[in-house]
């Protein structure tokens, strides 16, 4: 890509708390030399709107799919978009919004809304059940080591690396004690995607993976030991699907103690 050019950047957001998008915000103050070459068309949290329709280079999508519009109006940024990345957990994974995945919508939309035939609600989807993205920079919120490395890839016209390691890497690079093995604490380090740089473990809490899988998670593995160490089956349930219910890699150890349909 040329390097002149400043990167036509949209920013859409669906079922989320926004705090990706404020991260964004932060991140702009802190590298501002990145986003120098970026123009943004689009995001209303920046007051940047009207320009919906693109055409874009870079697309971030902050939050998870729950209602049919949402779908609809990310097929068509997709369309307008040369790349696509979603942006932390909700996006990536389903996050937060898809806890409500285990129980039927119905049932949901009753215990928090008097009125629901307004509603058009449906079960939380990250991006990638819709539409074809171009890697993923996670975390809850997004992490700022990949939101770089996805910006400057662009500009120099090369392929992202992508963290792909988990958690328990980042606690043996810090020196920090496992806290699985040490102390009995039903961590999910060993299973959840890097990037944090073990933030809860260095401060001896368990990891809550809220950054979501990493590939080829074992997490059969994890949720017998876990069930070794006396939780019981709704809480190991719970461990599996509190950030990343939809994706394969947790719903492997959900499924052995509850339902995730």
């Amino acid at each position: 890509m040329n390097r002149k050019k400043r990167i036509r950047l949209g920013v859409f957001k669906y079922t989320c708390c926004a705090g990706c998008e404020f991260q964004l915000i932060f991140f702009q103050k802190k590298i501002l030399e990145i986003f120098e070459n970026l123009e943004i068309i689009y995001f209303r949290m920046g007051e940047s709107g009207g320009g919906e329709e693109g055409p874009f280079d870079l697309v971030l999508i902050d939050g998870a799919i729950t209602e049919a519009w949402q779908a609809d109006q990310l097929k068509k940024v997709r369309q307008a978009a040369k790349f696509l990345l979603p942006i932390g957990s909700c996006a990536v994974n389903g996050g937060i919004p898809a806890i409500k995945n285990s129980t039927s919508e119905l049932e949901m939309e009753k215990r928090v809304y008097q009125q629901i035939q307004p509603l058009h609600s449906m079960k939380a989807h990250p991006v990638d059940d819709y539409v074809k993205v171009d890697g993923y920079i996670k975390g809850c919120p997004m992490g700022e080591k990949d939101l770089v490395e996805a910006v400057t890839s662009l500009l120099l016209g090369k392929r992202a690396n992508f963290i792909n390691y988990s958690v328990c890497v980042e606690c043996k690079l810090k020196g920090n004690l496992c806290l699985l093995i040490a102390d009995k604490l039903p961590c999910m380090g060993p299973v959840t995607n890097a990037g944090c740089g073990a933030l809860c473990p260095s401060y001896g809490r368990a990891c809550y993976a809220c950054w979501g899988p990493m590939e080829d998670a074992n997490s059969r593995a994890l949720a017998w030991q876990f069930e070794k160490m006396g939780l019981e089956p709704d809480d190991i349930f719970r461990k599996f699907t509190q950030y990343a219910s939809n994706k394969l890699e947790f719903r492997k150890g959900a499924q052995l103690y509850g339902s995730t349909t």
